[in-house]
């Protein structure tokens, strides 16, 4: 027991001596929401990025897809932000050994969404939001439907440099094109988020999603996330890979994102 008590004690000590180190390099709760806003949806920050993104399945395929992105927000009180949010992505398919699979390329489908953020206290937020998805894809680089989804979100920042940011995704098509499959899914993501000295952050994320049109289907997966924010200019990057947990077509997903802070 006092081994365990002495070990006990110096995780503690170890922890706090991370907490000063991030301190003394002068972390400011600005800064410090940059680092996390990428993976805490409460945060609503004017930003503008470009997110590369490459999917590899295991039948040899691959998709590839390039997104501009923008999100202006504003302050409407002390605990209230709302923002407007506008993603347009461009998409590359890499045919693989299945049948009939081809290259093609081309626009995907333009996601616009709006939203609202509320800061309930020092460390706890929360977000709702509706994203409306275009049917402009072509060539089948797309859901070929009108494709309403609602979000939500919460937040909790444990310390300085530890946040908590878990959100759901539910989506639905509300109309779709001739012979196009209908959509309606729920995905649900848990997110922690360590801020790092020397304006680095990492985040491990779980995720799990639950397809309602294809038998309740339940898929898992999960992610790491390593983001760095630059000292002299306004621009972060962050670079991640997700992997299924269970069964699929899918090998893993890598995202490359490069944003640019309006500060």
């Amino acid at each position: 027991m006092i081994q365990a008590a002495s070990r006990a004690g110096t995780l503690h000590r170890a922890f706090l001596l991370v907490l000063g180190a991030t301190a003394a390099v002068g972390l400011t709760p600005a800064i410090g929401s940059e680092l996390t806003a990428q993976e805490d949806p409460t945060i609503l920050k004017r930003r503008a990025w470009v997110d590369a993104e490459s999917n590899r399945f295991k039948d040899n395929g691959q998709d590839h897809e390039v997104t501009l992105g923008g999100l202006w927000a504003w302050r409407v009180s002390d605990r209230q932000d709302w923002a407007l949010r506008l993603k347009l992505p461009y998409k590359f398919h890499n045919a693989g050994d299945a049948p009939g699979d081809s290259d093609r390329q081309g626009f995907g489908d333009i996601k616009f969404a709006t939203g609202t953020a509320f800061r309930l206290s020092e460390a706890w937020r929360t977000a709702v939001a509706v994203e409306m998805r275009l049917p402009t894809a072509g060539d089948r680089l797309g859901n070929d439907a009108w494709q309403l989804q609602l979000m939500g979100a919460a937040a909790w920042d444990a310390t300085r440099t530890v946040t908590l940011s878990p959100s759901f995704e539910y989506n639905k098509s509300v109309s779709e094109k001739a012979g196009a499959a209908p959509q309606q899914f729920m995905e649900v993501f848990f997110p922690a988020t360590f801020v790092l000295p020397q304006r680095w952050a990492v985040t491990a994320r779980y995720e799990t999603k639950v397809d309602y049109e294809n038998g309740d289907r339940r898929t898992d997966s999960a992610k790491f996330v390593v983001t760095k924010l630059l000292e002299q200019l306004p621009l972060g990057f962050s670079f991640s890979i997700k992997k299924p947990l269970d069964g699929g077509n899918k090998r893993h997903q890598v995202n490359f994102v490069a944003v640019y802070y309006f500060r």
